[in-house]
């Protein structure tokens, strides 16, 4: 059973209820997101599978061949939502494969506003903060995926400018801006991001933001500086934007990591 439930400027929001089922290979125009609240939905694509239960939720790109299916337990029930690409743009930077991340309390809130509000005249402001959330949690689990540093690397990586700009990042990345490390590496910077992505498997940015959360956390474990002069001592001017993505990543505020350490 598909029911409709809301549809807003970009947004459309459905429910469905079926206790088990399967789809074949299809694709979209959307960014869809699903929110089990009973059984079990996976998505196969060429590159995988990508599978959530109750308390997870799970994201699909759009143009992307996949098929669908859902486990006969429970209900099969789930709430779905489809993200027009244009009002993506918007808000979302990046790209990102079909995967399963934790549930986003703030999205699960705001689209129940939504449903309960249907007429508010604030809905393009609640659905631009939606995007931006789940944007931040795709973003999140996209790093979390990539957890590799440069001990790890080093016995992959072939390419010496890439080498030397690992050897830089972990030699003072936290003054290092990334057009300096391609330029000392011996590339444009184009080239360095093409070349430390087909090298590694992440690009030099997110490279960069672990190393820069990772000496974060050394420095909450192991000494008393302030949460402020770690922000700067890892390179970062603004404090919110570090706290940010300290809790983008590690799931909790470095202030709460600190506290569970002690």
């Amino acid at each position: 059973m598909l029911d409709l439930i809301a549809e807003f400027r970009g947004l459309i929001v459905v429910h469905q209820k079926i206790p088990g089922s399967e789809v074949g290979r299809h694709s979209h125009d959307e960014h869809e997101f699903f929110l089990p609240l009973q059984g079990e939905i996976s998505v196969t694509y060429e590159g995988g599978t990508a599978s959530a239960g109750p308390g997870r939720m799970l994201y699909v790109p759009p143009n992307l061949d996949h098929s669908f299916t859902s486990s006969s337990q429970g209900s099969g029930e789930r709430v779905i939502w489809l993200v027009d690409t244009k009002i993506w743009k918007k808000h979302v930077e990046g790209e990102f494969l079909p995967c399963a991340f934790a549930a986003n309390s703030l999205a699960k809130e705001l689209i129940f506003y939504l449903l309960i509000h249907q007429q508010t005249q604030g809905a393009p402001y609640f659905i631009a903060a939606l995007i931006e959330s789940l944007g931040e949690s795709l973003a999140s689990a996209h790093l979390s995926r990539k957890r590799i540093f440069s001990e790890h690397l080093a016995g992959r990586v072939t390419d010496a400018r890439v080498t030397r700009a690992l050897e830089l990042i972990d030699g003072g990345f936290a003054s290092l801006k990334l057009s300096d490390i391609a330029s000392k590496s011996g590339l444009s910077l184009r080239n360095f991001n093409r070349l430390f992505l087909q090298e590694t498997g992440l690009t030099p940015k997110d490279f960069l933001i672990l190393k820069r959360v990772e000496k974060a956390k050394t420095l909450l474990r192991e000494t008393r500086m302030t949460v402020t002069d770690i922000a700067l001592e890892v390179g970062y001017n603004s404090l919110s934007k570090f706290i940010a993505t300290f809790k983008r990543i590690e799931g909790i505020l470095p202030s709460d990591f600190r506290a569970k350490k002690e």
